[in-house]
């Protein structure tokens, strides 16, 4: 888990499953078979592709700003040891990639969308 400087009403837009790749940085012109989902009722976003495993965000208010909660799951029937040690890299630096997520994240007028 890590905070992200950013207001939770911000983000909110994004976790829609037209929307989900711009929180998760994904091309949306060249996906090279990355499979974006989410789920706005419960606040996640996820990606599968070429990996080994599946990448789920979930977004919640804090008083910092945004809760960023980053859960893998195994989907490469490989035994689960191996995706935590090649995911450990991923883990360890959360904090700082959600700080980046905050900082390039942009305002959804930006991108010409309503927010209600």
């Amino acid at each position: 888990m890590a905070v992200a400087d950013v207001s939770f009403a911000r983000v909110v837009p994004f976790l829609t499953a037209e929307r989900a790749a711009v929180v998760l940085g994904v091309d949306q012109a060249n996906p090279a078979g990355v499979v974006v989902e989410a789920d706005p009722g419960h606040r996640t976003v996820g990606m599968h592709g070429q990996y080994w495993y599946r990448g789920d965000y979930s977004f919640a208010e804090h008083p910092g700003g945004t809760l960023v909660t980053y859960r893998i799951t195994n989907i490469s029937g490989q035994p689960d040891a191996l995706i935590k040690v090649w995911q450990r890299k991923v883990l360890r630096r959360q904090q700082q990639d959600v700080e980046a997520f905050a900082a390039a994240l942009p305002e959804p007028n930006q991108l010409g969308w309503s927010v209600r």
